[in-house]
C-alpha cells in the first residue's frame, strides 16, 4: 500500500490541515493572480468558477504549507 512509506505522524496528518491557517496564509493561498483568473474565467458558470477557485486555493494551501516535509533519503 502507498501509506506504508509514511511515518505514523504523516499518516495521521494525511489529507488534513496541520493547523488552522492564519489570515495572512489564507490571503496568500486564496488570492488569484492574473494567470489563475484567466483559468477561472474559462469555467462555464459562476458556481463552476467559484468551485474551481476554492479547490485551487485548497491545493495551494495544503501543498505549500507541507512543503517543509521531505521524504527520507531525498
Amino acid at each position: 500500500m502507498a501509506f506504508e512509506y509514511l511515518s505514523e505522524e504523516q499518516t495521521r496528518r494525511y489529507g488534513a490541515f496541520v493547523a488552522d491557517p492564519t489570515p495572512e496564509e489564507l490571503e496568500r493561498f486564496f488570492f488569484l493572480d492574473e494567470a489563475a483568473l484567466e483559468i477561472a474565467w474559462t469555467k462555464r458558470r459562476r458556481h463552476n468558477r467559484l468551485g474551481w477557485a476554492v479547490q485551487w486555493g485548497t491545493v495551494r494551501c495544503t501543498c505549500c504549507r507541507s512543503s517543509t516535509w521531505r521524504p527520507t533519503g531525498a
